[in-house]
């Protein structure tokens, strides 16, 4: 158990992973704490960075072709670092061997690009090896950043992506006045 949790932190993180828009008026009332404390605990969990609480979308809005990359790296935490600070990004593992991630894009030419655009960014990668895959219909995937111009975003630097979620447009939302 990590440091500075109690009982209480753990009961409410649980709560909070069965069903993440359960209101703080019922989780106080579960948990035997006030409205107060229970939104004081969420605060201090966010901040220590034991919680997030983010949306899931499901892969038929962002695409579900997938790629397991292993990198061979002189520097796997740095590469682990830049890889984090990806939106697309389902994993990131260092090894003895160096860096395995996984990402999901639309198709295979976006990943590539990415591959791409992050050798170029980390002269450190000695090779890597891809294996494409598919995400199973109907599965969600954590939004991290939904900002459309995080400049850390390696899709965004690629100019692939029009931020994490894809543009929608409303038929005649085009038309001039």
């Amino acid at each position: 158990m990590a440091r500075n949790l109690d009982n209480a932190d753990i009961k409410l993180i649980q709560m909070l992973a069965t069903d993440g828009r359960t209101s703080i008026s019922k989780l106080a009332e579960a948990t035997g704490l006030s409205y107060t404390a229970i939104r004081n605990r969420i605060i201090r969990l966010i901040n220590k960075g034991y919680l997030e609480i983010k949306p899931y979308v499901n892969t038929k809005i962002l695409g579900n072709i997938a790629a397991i990359i292993r990198f061979r790296t002189k520097n796997p935490e740095k590469l682990a670092e830049t890889l984090s600070k990806c939106n697309k990004l389902l994993g990131v593992m260092v090894n003895h061997e160096g860096v395995i991630a996984m990402i999901y894009s639309r198709n295979k030419i976006e990943i590539a690009s990415f591959i791409s655009r992050l050798i170029s960014l980390d002269p450190d990668i000695e090779e890597y090896y891809i294996e494409y895959g598919k995400i199973p219909n109907n599965t969600m995937v954590p939004i991290r950043k939904p900002d459309p111009k995080c400049e850390n975003c390696i899709y965004y630097q690629l100019e692939l992506c029009s931020g994490c979620l894809p543009l929608l447009r409303i038929k005649g939302n085009n038309k001039r006045k």
